[in-house]
């Protein structure tokens, strides 16, 4: 990395709105405290900044009311558990089921979603607190309690007033990481054009960017439509809400192929000149987004000057394979640019919109009821809770996993009589995950950033022991940097977190280097407990959510080419119902993509089963590309007619989705099917002009594909019930 990438990187770090949030719940528990040891009443204070810690982990990026409603209900539980947290009386026998039955319920919150999960967070960090007994000296327990919701209160105070000075930062820097994370995307692609990467870990890199990439769209599409009911035609929220749709409209492009990749390959071989013109192109498209992020249009003009001369470019070089005799090849290229071209144009919208000196009308005609179908509601029923009481669910797997290995936890630290036995159930509750490998991946981080942090303080805490004043300050900095670094990247998080106690202790306690040996002590038992109890203690294994999750794919793909097939039909403007089919089999993709990257973290004991798994998710991504592709291609061509081959093909395609589907849910998997000959789509055309013919070529290739990507999917899993 070299020194300006670093200087970017530190700037929009300081500019995030981890950092601004980070400073909020710093001032949030610093101000009440200081305040309270100025005025004799410190214990009041730390009551106060309680209320503020157990509060702030439901500030995540998403909807403005559910982020107030979770600051709220975690204020709530919080005092809640703290109460009933104080009336337990000090005996183990008593102490233990009281934690198991509260770690349980508190757990289960997350069948809710996430925000329901940071809720439930706030009750089992209550929970560790209340076993902590920090802040209980001279209070009673109501009192307690009281002051902790206010404090939850005074932190939604500051969050309130921060989003009234700062409307618009979240929606900014998640339209900054989505663009981003779509000229990853294209680079990414970019490296198969190349055959510069090996399939897998190619693959890897796209599912990865691809589940991020429609994470910040489900995001910003929550977001924006609540501003639109709000804002009504407010010029800005209509021009990020046009921004979106550029976006979601760029997604599928990105994807697009005239015929399938590794066949594209085999072409672009033949011809380095038009090959090279397309990779460069493709360059300037990733490096064009990129451009627009870090200038914003804010300060100076943009300039994609280079997006456009490699566009020429990459024509140029087609025009010269046209004045040869017209091939298939030709019909390829000359497809694969018009893709291209549509996706430029794509950037160029975005550019263009996001130009603060033009007015953009709203062209968007859908009404804001059939918009709301975007937004993904999650069920807050009380049937949801009970459907997941059982041991088939992951939730219900990972509460009675985590009540377990607390239980084990404060046993232990109570049996060997550590000195802060609280510090093992804390880092059981902060690392355990329901996933094996973010478990894993969590334990070694926590362990590494512990150990430097340890290490730090202990040089620094060695070096200047009587510096109280060094002390303080470096606890509040150390606490920013662990608030700011938690949700990017754990081990600096646990690092900066070690540091903040330590300095803390070390204000308050002579044995300062004593501490610091029991913490590190301490968070290694936590730590191997929780990977412990994730590998033996009902592992939630990811291949029988893989196939749910691929279940959900194919289904979402099947309404996908419904709507493809519908809007092949009717030539009629790009309907809603197209849209969100879209939608759906995106969101469901990059589900199974992520479940794909947790498989690979997996113990390697079935790798067998991960590998045909992990094929049928490839399989899967193929078939949305094909999709992706017809519908990218219907969209922005004036198709020339309408056939019934193209109706001859999707049928057979309709029927080996609905076979596999059979598969997956094991309804019938003595069901019996067979492999259909394919009627050539070229047949039913004959004697058509150039445009015809271009359209008849991509639809016939991949409508091809569609079939027997299709035929193979349902191959792999007959091979995966053998």
């Amino acid at each position: 990395m070299n020194f300006r990438q670093y200087h970017t990187q530190t700037t929009r770090f300081f500019n995030s709105t981890d950092f601004a949030k980070a400073l909020l719940i710093t001032f949030g528990v610093v101000a009440p405290m200081l305040t309270g040891y100025l005025l004799g009443a410190l214990n009041i204070g730390l009551a106060l900044g309680t209320g503020v810690l157990l509060s702030s982990p439901s500030t995540v990026t998403g909807s403005l009311k559910n982020k107030r409603i979770g600051i709220l209900l975690s204020a709530l539980l919080g005092g809640v558990i703290s109460l009933i947290g104080a009336y337990i009386p000090p005996t183990l026998w008593v102490q233990l089921p009281y934690l198991g039955i509260t770690v349980f319920a508190l757990s289960m919150l997350s069948v809710y979603g996430f925000r329901a999960s940071l809720i439930g967070f706030a009750g089992l960090f209550a929970v560790v607190l209340s076993f902590a007994n920090l802040s209980a000296s001279g209070l009673l327990p109501y009192e307690r309690s009281s002051l902790i919701v206010l404090g939850g209160i005074w932190y939604l105070a500051l969050t309130l007033l921060y989003d009234l000075l700062a409307p618009k930062k979240q929606i900014e820097e998640l339209f900054e990481t989505a663009l981003n994370l779509s000229a990853s995307y294209i680079e990414a692609r970019g490296e198969f054009l190349k055959q510069a990467t090996d399939r897998d870990s190619g693959l890897q890199r796209l599912f990865v960017i691809q589940s991020e990439f429609n994470e910040h769209l489900e995001k910003l599409r929550e977001i924006l439509l609540q501003a639109r009911h709000a804002s009504g035609t407010s010029s800005y929220y209509r021009k990020r809400f046009l921004v979106l749709t550029e976006l979601v409209d760029l997604s599928e492009l990105s994807l697009t192929s005239p015929i399938p990749p590794q066949q594209m390959h085999e072409v672009l071989k033949k011809y380095p000149e038009q090959l090279e013109a397309f990779i460069q192109l493709n360059k300037a498209q990733s490096e064009s987004l990129k451009r627009i992020v870090t200038t914003n249009l804010q300060k100076h003009d943009l300039n994609l000057n280079s997006l456009e001369q490699r566009l020429k470019n990459a024509k140029g070089a087609l025009l010269l394979l046209k004045q040869q005799p017209v091939t298939t090849d030709y019909i390829v290229l000359h497809n694969l640019y018009e893709l291209q071209e549509k996706q430029a144009q794509r950037i160029f919208g975005i550019a263009d919109l996001l130009d603060r000196r033009k007015n953009i009308k709203d062209t968007n005609t859908d009404s804001p009821k059939e918009l709301e179908g975007f937004i993904t509601k999650q069920d807050y029923s009380f049937q949801l809770l009970l459907e997941n009481l059982n041991r088939d669910s992951p939730i219900f797997r990972h509460a009675l996993r985590i009540a377990v290995t607390a239980i084990a936890g404060i046993t232990l630290g109570n049996l060997f009589s550590v000195q802060n036995p609280y510090w093992i159930l804390l880092t059981i509750v902060v690392i355990m995950r329901p996933g094996y490998g973010l478990t894993k991946q969590r334990s070694k981080q926590r362990i590494l950033g512990t150990l430097l942090g340890a290490v730090v303080a202990a040089g620094i805490v060695y070096f200047f022991e009587n510096d109280k004043m060094l002390f303080r300050v470096l606890a509040i900095l150390s606490f920013v940097g662990a608030q700011a670094s938690l949700q990017k990247n754990y081990r600096t998080g646990a690092l900066f977190i070690t540091l903040s106690i330590i300095f803390a202790y070390a204000l308050l306690r002579p044995d300062v280097l004593a501490v610091i040996q029991f913490r590190v002590i301490d968070t290694a038992v936590g730590a191997a407990l929780a990977a412990l109890a994730n590998a033996f203690l009902w592992p939630t294994r990811e291949a029988k959510t893989l196939k749910q999750n691929l279940a959900d794919s194919l289904r979402a793909h099947r309404n996908y080419l419904a709507a493809i097939e519908q809007h092949y039909d009717t030539k009629e403007e790009l309907a809603l119902a197209y849209k969100l089919a879209r939608k759906k089999a995106f969101i469901a993709t990059a589900g199974l993509n992520s479940g794909v990257q947790r498989l690979l973290q997996e113990p390697k004991s079935k790798g067998k089963l991960t590998g045909k798994l992990y094929e049928l998710a490839v399989l899967n991504h193929a078939f949305l590309g094909a999709l992706a592709s017809i519908g990218a291609y219907l969209r922005t061509h004036n198709v020339t007619r309408r056939s019934e081959a193209f109706h001859q093909v999707t049928a057979p395609v309709f029927k080996n989705i609905d076979h596999a589907l059979l598969l997956l849910e094991a309804q019938n998997t003595q069901a019996e099917w067979e492999v259909e000959d394919l009627i050539p789509f070229e047949t039913q055309l004959t004697q058509e002009p150039d445009e015809a013919l271009l359209e008849t070529h991509i639809l016939s290739e991949q409508l091809a594909s569609l079939k027997r990507l299709s035929e193979q999917v349902n191959k792999q899993l007959k091979n995966l019930h053998a």
